[in-house]
């Protein structure tokens, strides 16, 4: 099983981070290769389902189910694509920087399997698909990052 993760300081309360993250309308604006919802059933409660598909260069349709969520702290998600499988878990945290402007610590992890690969599995992981997942994860919470910088009245995002 592959394992990448990507973190994300974003200037803005807690409470305003967790709802992008939580609200599948909203995602569009945010999640690399986002397209659209198909579905939502009691997400993002524990038990939740929600299918969604990617851009036409992205991952195809994905399923989430909703494992395990703490709210404004943690949300995990069991996923599959047909690609691979696997699991998202998601922690938020305020940064406490003495009296300074709100903060907020977004942490992801994503560990996976591929579904298909052969022998050369391993080795096609290693150089190709980890690090095309830990770019598309880091993508994703810079644009979180951005989105939630407009919301909050937007700033410039830092140089790359």
């Amino acid at each position: 099983m592959g394992s990448v993760e990507a973190s994300v300081e974003i200037p803005a309360p807690l409470a305003d981070v967790w709802e992008l993250l939580v609200d599948p309308r909203r995602w569009p604006s945010w999640i690399d290769g986002f397209g659209s919802v198909e579905w939502v059933e009691g997400y993002p409660a524990v038990g939740g389902t929600i299918r969604w598909h990617s851009t036409p260069v992205g991952r195809g349709t994905v399923s989430e189910r909703v494992l395990e969520m703490e709210p404004r702290r943690l949300l995990r998600v069991a996923y599959e694509d047909p690609g691979s499988s696997g699991e998202v878990l998601t922690v938020v945290e305020i940064v406490a920087e003495g009296g300074a402007e709100p903060r907020t610590k977004v942490d992801q992890r994503l560990e996976y399997k591929l579904s298909s690969g052969g022998p050369l599995r391993s080795l096609t992981d290693r150089l190709f698909i980890r690090p095309q997942m830990r770019r598309s994860l880091q993508r994703t919470l810079a644009q979180l990052r951005v989105e939630a910088g407009d919301v909050m009245g937007g700033f410039e995002p830092p140089a790359p």
